[in-house]
C-alpha cells in the first residue's frame, strides 16, 4: 500500500479529483490526513505511529507528502517554500522513513508561495481570472483569505470538463509524483 500525508479534507479531495483525471485508482485508506500544517510537523503523532507501526509490518511501500508552501510573512517557521521543504527534510528523517518518502510542495510555481489552490490557479488563463477577481470585487467579497479558494470553486463551475489543466508544465513533477507513487513496486 501508498499513503499520501496531507493537511486537511479538501487538499485530500482535490488530489483525488486529480488521481480520477490520471486514470489512477485510489481510495480514502491511501490518505493520511493530518488537520492543519502544523501538525504535520509534529513527529509524535499518533498517526505517524501507526504508520512506522505499518511500515514495520512491511504493509506501507511509499509515501508522498503533499504541502502547501503558505507564506513566510504568515509563519515564519513553516511557512513559504523553503521553510516548508526544511522543515519535511527534518520530520523525514526523524520518523526514518528517507527511502520510502518524497514530498511535494504546492504553490505557485513561479512565487514560490501559496497553496494548492494557487497551484491550480496558476494554469488558468490570466484573462480569466481577472474576469473572477471582478466578479468577486463586483459581489464585494472581502474575505481576502478564501479569495483563491473561491476563484478555483468558480473556475471548476465554469470549465466542468477540464478544470485542471494537466498537461500544463507546472504540473509535471505533481503528476510525475503521483504516478510514480502508484507505479507498482
Amino acid at each position: 500500500m501508498v499513503k499520501i500525508v496531507c493537511e486537511g479534507k479538501s487538499d485530500k479531495n482535490k488530489l483525488k479529483e486529480i488521481l480520477v483525471f490520471l486514470d489512477i485508482d485510489c481510495s480514502d485508506d491511501n490518505f493520511i490526513v493530518m488537520g492543519n500544517k502544523s501538525t504535520i510537523f509534529k513527529e509524535n503523532d499518533d498517526r505517524y505511529k501507526t504508520l512506522t507501526t505499518l511500515i514495520k509490518a512491511q504493509k506501507i511501500e511509499k509515501i508522498l507528502f503533499i504541502v502547501d508552501a503558505d507564506y513566510q510573512k504568515d509563519n515564519s517557521i513553516y511557512g513559504g517554500y523553503y521553510n516548508t521543504e526544511n522543515a519535511l527534510d527534518i520530520l523525514i528523517e526523524k520518523l526514518n522513513i528517507k527511502s520510502m518518502s518524497s514530498f511535494y510542495i504546492s504553490c505557485n510555481p513561479l512565487s514560490k508561495d501559496g497553496y494548492l489552490e494557487s497551484l491550480l490557479l496558476s494554469t488558468v488563463d490570466e484573462n480569466l481570472k481577472v474576469c473572477y477577481d471582478e466578479f468577486l470585487d463586483c459581489i464585494e467579497f472581502e474575505e481576502k483569505n478564501h479569495h483563491k479558494y473561491i476563484m478555483e470553486q468558480l473556475h471548476k463551475i465554469t470549465s466542468p470538463k477540464k478544470p485542471y489543466d494537466l498537461e500544463h508544465p507546472y504540473f509535471r513533477e505533481l503528476i510525475g509524483k503521483l504516478s510514480n507513487l502508484f507505479k507498482e513496486v
